[in-house]
């Protein structure tokens, strides 16, 4: 048999002997293979070394006779302690006294001297691979013990027999629920449906569980004062070993709160969304006042445009009509110079004069009525100009918010789909609901729920 040096090495060894070249021999090769190696010399002081060490000591190899406390002796004391410690005797002969006291002590293995170091080695290869086997299934049992104390502190536990009838509920179960276990022990799993829970769950959940398989959804379980919990719950047939069903256990996780906490944020997302509509109709009454005084602005500034442009026109008029005056008199004035005579020239030399001067001020007169109808006409097209800059600027400004109202007026359309696509889903399932209390198989429902 081969020997697992490393699995020997997890594991510490008591070795007694009286016999001091035996006992330093063996010690040192036995060094090899365990972790650690106390020795002792006597019964005395090997019952001392497993007192002051036995935390840590896992076997023991020990003589039979030995000065001041025999191996026999020395046993019978460490049993009164540690009544599993694996344990080899070494002793030069075999009587059936010794065989009989060996057994009552329950003594793992003895060996005839000399010792066959290959066989005593295969010796605690066995011994250590059971107690390695041991400590592993102990490890198992500590976590499953945790898991356990876990999933009962932070999860109802229910445990029923084969036919589904309960027998066991945890103390958070209790808690929650209202009722104690001794109310619940011997009623049937769906003793704890609630009254408005939809009957074809359990038919699917009892269906399952018969058939050797799980099952996974959302209960609505009734509490002891008559109202309601809701558990997302998980439900798996127990098996012995032989895979016959031996009953069922259903975790489950308490989630009324986070279902509570969901519909508080659609009634609050619903609740705003009708506050967006509601502020966003009277934003557009407020937009469309701006709007219509904006309208109403731009048409005056265009009347007013309008008769400026005609005053324009009427100085250009005037401007035309006193240069054609002009003109006229520019010409008489020479008819005049061609056809008369001196005397003719002195005579209107006067009234040349006169004419000339009356002229000049008629030019200068037109000339400043010019100046000051350019003057006026250049301000109010500036005026005009900048005004219908402000207005263009505030129509862009306004068309902007008509496209944002217009996009709110599409979320607004959106939110109103969805409300009655909601409303439609709503009656359709109240219809299936309907629908299979009515339809349904009552022959089999009474079966299953009887």
């Amino acid at each position: 048999m081969s020997i697992d040096k490393n699995l020997l090495k997890k594991f510490t060894l008591l070795y007694v002997e009286d016999d001091d070249v035996i006992r330093v021999e063996l010690s040192q090769l036995l060094s090899n293979f365990f972790s650690m190696v106390h020795v002792a010399k006597n019964g005395k002081e090997g019952l001392r070394t497993f007192l002051e060490n036995q935390d840590e000591i896992d076997l023991i190899l020990t003589d039979l006779n030995m000065p001041e406390l025999n191996g026999i002796e020395m046993i019978k004391k460490i049993r009164t302690i540690d009544n599993k410690i694996p344990i080899i005797f070494a002793t030069a002969h075999s009587d059936s006294d010794f065989l009989a006291e060996a057994i009552k002590l329950r003594v793992q293995e003895y060996i005839v001297k000399p010792i066959d170091i290959r066989y005593l080695l295969s010796l605690f290869n066995d011994i250590v691979s059971n107690l390695y086997q041991e400590f592993l299934l102990k490890q198992q049992r500590e976590e499953l013990e945790k898991y356990k104390e876990i999933i009962n502190s932070n999860n109802i536990v229910i445990k029923t027999d084969t036919h589904l009838n309960i027998i066991y509920v945890n103390k958070l179960f209790c808690e929650i629920s209202g009722f104690n276990s001794e109310e619940l022990i011997g009623k049937e799993l769906k003793y704890l449906k609630y009254q408005d829970m939809a009957s074809d769950i359990y038919t699917n959940l009892y269906v399952n569980i018969l058939n050797n398989k799980s099952w996974q959804g959302k209960l609505k379980n009734i509490k002891k004062d008559g109202t309601a919990f809701t558990t997302d719950a998980f439900v798996i047939p127990t098996l012995d070993e032989t895979g016959d069903m031996t009953g069922a256990i259903s975790i489950q996780r308490d989630i009324t709160k986070e279902l509570k906490k969901k519909r508080e944020l659609v009634l609050a997302l619903m609740k705003e969304k009708s506050d967006i509509f509601i502020r966003s109709k009277e934003g557009n009454l407020e937009q469309n006042q701006v709007i219509n005084d904006l309208k109403h602005q731009l048409e005056k500034a265009q009347i007013e445009e309008m008769q400026s442009l005609k005053i324009i026109d009427k100085y250009i008029y005037s401007n035309e009509k006193f240069r054609l005056e002009n003109k006229n008199l520019k010409t008489e004035l020479g008819l005049y110079k061609k056809n008369s005579d001196e005397n003719l020239a002195f005579k209107f030399s006067k009234e040349n004069s006169d004419l000339r001067l009356e002229n000049k001020k008629t030019k200068d007169k037109l000339a400043q009525l010019q100046m000051d109808s350019e003057k006026t006409i250049s301000q109010q097209r500036v005026n005009y100009e900048t005004k219908i800059g402000e207005l263009s600027d505030k129509i862009n400004e306004l068309s902007e918010k008509i496209e944002t109202i217009q996009t709110d007026e599409v979320l607004l359309q959106k939110l109103e789909y969805w409300k009655e696509k909601a409303k439609q889903e709503t009656i359709k399932i109240e219809n299936l609901e309907k629908q299979i209390i009515a339809h349904g198989d009552k022959n089999f429902m009474n079966k299953i729920f009887g």
